[in-house]
């Protein structure tokens, strides 16, 4: 629903311009020239460009609609430009700075981290908004005053964001680095489109007044287009016409659209209302047709990779059903149990059933904790986190005698989802060995060189490789699972004899930026 109403909302700032664009063609009814020509030309492809995205965003990503956003709020600062405004719509341009810019960093800050947590989040976020508000307080203030405040929003944003760089510089030189390609395109292309329409409207007072604050922003322009066409199925009408077929009935669209208005004489303005209008047709569309798509009103059988994500979405709604359940099951049926045994607690065997039963409830629900969701501390080292796991995992099994040998580097760092995968494949290694294995010792070691994670799991017990490749994958859900997860990103997993005795596995895994956002978006 959040979703839907996003969408509705960007819909409603389609039509605000349309009815923007036709309030200054009745006004002015001149035929537009090559300066008003560009910004209108830029305008309408964000415009466009927005309704792509956010149809394609189905998994409802804070980065993806973040940039929706910037791209509507770019979208009314260059419309601006092409039309001389009265005092409300100069009112309006001025506002639209600090917020562009505000909303810039926050979306630098939001793809670089993938959208997760890190160290000074809270108070980055809170100095950018402060300096914002200020800032547009100032609008009401004399100009020198709100350049000075905007000058100090500028400022501070600045130094927040160099200083957020610089201190995880690690996590942001794995994304750049996985980007860089994509960066180095998109710098290209807004590059060229810049010096066009520069060299286009030289002659436009305050043609590029502030322009370059939300450039920085567009450097990631390719980027968020990569893993929306890596999604492009996912366009709701992709399930009704393929791709050629929307493509030639757009086409065909704006053909006889612009003829109609060419032939009723209407002017350059009127044939970009006229495109913007159809864009929103579409649009609206495409968010009455994904709605019914969710909610099943739809018969479409034809396959595609939006019913696909759809049905991952059933899948993590029968995962709540089955946590609802846990929580039904085995919590409240121990705390009916606890309550009932209250009224008897003066008992001192009864107060024993309660305290155990609470242990126990609590070491079950823990667990649980562990299974649905990982705790990975961020204010400890990986190697600090599965080191904590492996001592919850063999102090869950107190009746065997274990040696355990961790190497591990210090300074290793893994990126989401890899970090939680190795979590995974640890602990169910692990559990395996301590259930299995009639060995004393156990060996693990976690490497990361070149981008290529290296998991290895060794015991001196007495079983034999073939156990494991040849056993029943029904009875030995565990290794057939993470076979299939491996296969999913194109890792491998090695079993063989440990010499002399025991098992021996080799989990090999690419860390790949792409996969690790595709793992964010979705």
């Amino acid at each position: 629903m959040r979703n839907i109403i996003l969408k509705l909302l960007f819909f409603t700032n389609y039509i605000l311009i349309i009815l923007f664009m036709s309030c200054h063609s009745h006004i002015n009814g001149e035929v537009a020239n090559i300066e008003s020509i560009i910004p209108l030309l830029i305008s309408s492809l964000m415009l466009i460009d927005i309704t792509y995205i956010s149809s394609c965003n189905i998994r409802e990503s804070k980065v993806i609609s973040l940039f929706c956003g910037l791209l509507a709020l770019d979208s009314w600062y260059i419309l601006l430009l092409s039309f001389d405004g009265n005092m409300i719509e100069d009112y309006i341009f001025a506002a639209l700075s600090p917020i562009i810019w505000f909303v810039s960093i926050r979306f630098i800050l939001m793809f670089l981290f993938q959208g997760s947590g890190y160290k000074f989040r809270k108070v980055t976020n809170m100095i950018l908004l402060v300096t914002c508000i200020s800032s547009l307080i100032g609008i009401n203030m004399p100009s020198w005053a709100y350049a000075s405040l905007f000058g100090i929003q500028f400022l501070a944003s600045c130094l927040c964001f160099i200083f957020i760089i610089i201190y995880h510089w690690k996590r942001v030189s794995f994304v750049l680095k996985s980007e860089c390609i994509n960066i180095l395109f998109s710098a290209a292309v807004i590059t060229v489109s810049f010096t066009i329409y520069y060299l286009a409207t030289i002659e436009v007072q305050n043609h590029i007044s502030n322009f370059g604050i939300y450039l920085p922003a567009l450097l990631l322009f390719i980027s968020i287009h990569g893993i929306v066409l890596s999604k492009h199925s996912s366009y709701p009408l992709s399930t009704v016409f393929s791709r050629t077929q929307i493509a030639l009935i757009t086409c065909l669209s704006i053909t006889m659209l612009e003829t109609i208005v060419l032939i009723t004489g209407g002017n350059y303005l009127e044939m970009f209302i006229a495109v913007n209008v159809l864009f929103a047709f579409i649009y609206i569309c495409n968010i009455i047709l994904g709605y019914n798509l969710k909610q099943g009103k739809s018969k479409i059988i034809r396959e595609s990779k939006y019913n696909t994500a759809l049905q991952q979405l059933q899948k993590e709604e029968l995962l709540k059903t089955e946590f609802a359940n846990f929580l039904h099951d085995d919590v409240l049926q121990d705390l009916l149990s606890v309550k009932n045994m209250m009224t008897k607690s003066h008992r001192p065997e009864i107060q024993k059933i309660i305290i155990e039963t609470l242990d126990n409830l609590n070491i079950h629900i823990r667990k649980q904790m562990q299974d649905y969701h990982p705790v990975i501390l961020k204010n400890l080292t990986a190697k600090e986190n599965y080191q904590n796991l492996i001592e919850a995992v063999a102090q869950s099994f107190p009746q065997r005698n274990i040696r355990l040998s961790f190497d591990c580097p210090d300074n290793l760092f893994l990126v989401k989802p890899y970090s939680l995968l190795i979590y995974r494949l640890l602990k169910e290694l692990l559990t395996n060995v301590y259930k299995h294995s009639d060995g004393n010792q156990v060996w693990i070691k976690l490497t990361l060189k070149n981008n290529i994670i290296k998991l290895f799991v060794n015991d001196n017990g007495t079983a034999k490789a073939d156990c494991l490749t040849s056993a029943d994958k029904a009875k030995h859900k565990g290794i057939a699972s993470i076979a299939e997860q491996l296969k999913s990103i194109q890792g491998s997993m090695v079993i063989s004899d440990n010499l002399p005795h025991g098992i021996y596995i080799q989990i090999t895994i690419p860390m790949k930026g792409d996969i690790a956002y595709e793992y964010f978006v979705n």
